[in-house]
């Protein structure tokens, strides 16, 4: 496994983040826990040292079946979470998150959403009150704009964003990543592998699973078919490393300068194995600009103004 420094907490990160939506079970289909446990110890093992979950992950279930997974394993790992943005509410939910973990504090918490409703600064005010706390040791925002990214830095030191990410959504391209780089925040990725899009289980329409990932955008009639040629693209050049598909796409987003640790779930342990075999090896520099190249023309159509499923917070 390879490491990265998380922003400018000393910490090093692996290159993989694992994350655990699915371990939430309610937005997806056929999730067993044992099955969730079995990946969880296989991503420590491996020496994925970062876990990624959410309050709103199965209503905490996510952080349950994780807190749970990691005992006798605290040290290996660093645990993040993501909470909602009303300030008294944030209060709430780390205290939940703590119970629900069976911890005396987490790593990294995050602001899932901001709020269109609640100024950044009393969100990150709260963020910063419970981080005083000794709740959190850092803290850390998702999903927000390049200038709800400053609101926040002016509020509070924060360390990661957590935006959506991947070859064909590049929504911070242009000014979250260079913002993040400029300002030595570590950018954790999510959706690096677009719900399985990109690990190339998905070649026809009726390939897409009735769960959260058939509303995802890429998913539309009018989207899908241009990713799956740009997927058998990804896959042909994967071939030529000896790497299948999900390791270029992994390798691809990894190597993004300005990218800490995408997060991947992995629902077993197999595929927590297949995801690190994106780690080790490198893309050629013509390699990585020919795949970004066919991603933006896809991301060009994209419609950003709200999130990759189509509904934007309250």
């Amino acid at each position: 496994m390879q490491y990265r420094k998380l922003g400018e907490t000393g910490i090093d990160v692996s290159v993989i983040t694992l994350g655990a939506w699915v371990y939430g079970v309610d937005a997806w289909a056929d999730v067993k826990d044992d099955e969730s446990v079995q990946a969880i110890h296989a991503a420590l093992d491996a020496g994925i040292n970062i876990i990624d979950t959410a309050a709103g992950y199965g209503g905490g279930y996510s952080e349950r079946v994780v807190g749970e997974a990691v005992k006798g394993r605290r040290d290996e790992v660093l645990l993040a979470s993501k909470c909602g943005a009303q300030p008294e509410r944030i209060k709430q939910q780390i205290d939940e998150c703590l119970q629900n973990m069976q911890m005396d504090y987490i790593d990294l918490y995050q602001v899932h959403y901001p709020s269109p409703r609640i100024p950044v600064p009393e969100t990150i005010g709260a963020m910063a009150e419970i981080q005083q706390a000794g709740k959190t040791r850092f803290i850390g925002v998702s999903n927000f704009s390049l200038e709800q990214h400053r609101e926040a830095l002016d509020t509070a030191r924060i360390e990661t964003s957590q935006p959506p990410f991947n070859v064909f959504w590049r929504e911070i391209d242009d000014d979250v990543l260079p913002f993040c780089r400029e300002h030595n925040i570590a950018v954790l990725p999510y959706s690096s592998l677009a719900q399985g899009l990109l690990a190339g289980r998905f070649r026809k329409r009726e390939d897409i699973p009735d769960d959260i990932r058939s509303k995802n955008k890429l998913m539309a009639d009018d989207i899908f078919e241009q990713c799956v040629e740009v997927v058998e693209h990804i896959e042909e050049v994967a071939a030529e490393h000896g790497k299948s598909v999900v390791q270029a796409a992994i390798n691809w987003t990894m190597n993004v300068p300005g990218i800490t640790s995408p997060i991947v779930g992995a629902r077993r342990s197999s595929q927590v194995q297949e995801n690190t075999g994106g780690v080790g090896w490198k893309l050629t520099d013509d390699e990585m600009a020919e795949i970004s190249r066919r991603g933006l023309e896809i991301a060009k159509r994209l419609d950003y103004s709200s999130n990759m499923w189509g509904y934007s917070p309250k």
